[in-house]
């Protein structure tokens, strides 16, 4: 069950008055730190977005274009199919998060955290590092069950039968804390990539026909990021919907989409920059000492 909305703090019984604005003033300091957060989050995604589509100076420094980025160790193109998939099933599975568990903040944000953690072993297992290829040979086994089989959805299976409907799925690495997920979430779910014993809850993880392009997929996942703040700040518009255990999953979930997405790409960006402004200067150290000397 999806537990109650939680109590504003002025319409608690029993409260004193001292209590009552300890209690306000905790919530107003905690739907502003969520509120700063989340707006600057919007706003380094929607840089990254631009950073990659060579349409901002990174800080006023260097003009990327896709030359420039596919040079960077990170953009080798046998690693960059590989991340553009992934960030594809990532940008999938957000909107079922925010049609179908957004009925209470902590509905949301526990679902949006069972999302992520999901995603990050997925990750793991289908990586393109030497790490990944011996995690995918290893792994697998701690999640096969004896005389089980892998589920296997297609696009044709939108009944939900016995085991869907009482939310009897196993995420691999992700805790089904956050309740049952309706058969809509398997729709998509032609799961042939997948290995055995592997299966998820809230990430799609359907059978794609050819590789996404990579710098589409990350804008587009920077947008449905940035709708996800958005839709998650409409759902908090005061201090009344705040409350300790609503900030304390915000902080989680923000700490995931900030290791999954912002901190590699800001530092690939600033380790290039660091290296163009190095030779463009000594560049200029040559123009300006050579009619010197």
């Amino acid at each position: 069950m999806v537990p109650p909305p939680a109590t504003p703090v002025e319409a608690r019984p029993g409260m004193s008055s001292t209590m009552w604005a300890l209690a306000q003033g905790e919530a107003h300091v905690l739907h502003q730190q969520i509120t700063e957060t989340a707006q600057k989050r919007v706003s380094t995604l929607d840089y990254l977005r631009k950073a990659h589509e060579g349409r901002v100076y990174w800080f006023n420094t260097y003009l990327f274009d896709k030359p420039d980025l596919s040079r960077m160790p990170s953009f080798d193109p046998r690693k960059l199919s590989r991340k553009a998939t992934n960030y594809l099933l990532l940008g999938l599975s957000i909107p079922t998060i925010h049609d179908l568990y957004s009925s209470t903040p902590l509905e949301f944000l526990r679902c949006l955290n069972a999302l992520l953690a999901e995603f990050d072993s997925f990750q793991q297992l289908h990586g393109d590092s030497s790490t990944a290829a011996l995690t995918r040979a290893r792994i697998p086994n701690m999640f096969r069950r004896p005389g089980t089989k892998t589920r296997r959805s297609t696009s044709a299976d939108v009944t939900i039968d016995d085991s869907s409907a009482s939310g009897h799925h196993s995420p691999a690495g992700g805790s089904n804390n956050a309740g049952p997920a309706p058969a809509v979430m398997n729709f998509a779910a032609s799961e042939s990539d997948l290995l055995p014993g592997e299966e998820y809850t809230y990430l799609l993880t359907p059978s794609l026909p050819f590789d996404p392009d990579f710098f589409e997929t990350f804008a587009t996942l920077c947008d449905v990021l940035i709708d996800c703040y958005t839709r998650f700040l409409a759902l908090v518009p005061s201090p009344r919907e705040c409350s300790a255990p609503i900030a304390e999953l915000f902080t989680k979930a923000d700490s995931k989409i900030r290791k999954i997405i912002v901190q590699g790409v800001v530092k690939d960006f600033e380790d290039h920059s660091r290296s163009h402004a190095r030779s463009e200067v000594a560049g200029l150290g040559k123009v300006v000492l050579g009619g010197l000397m």
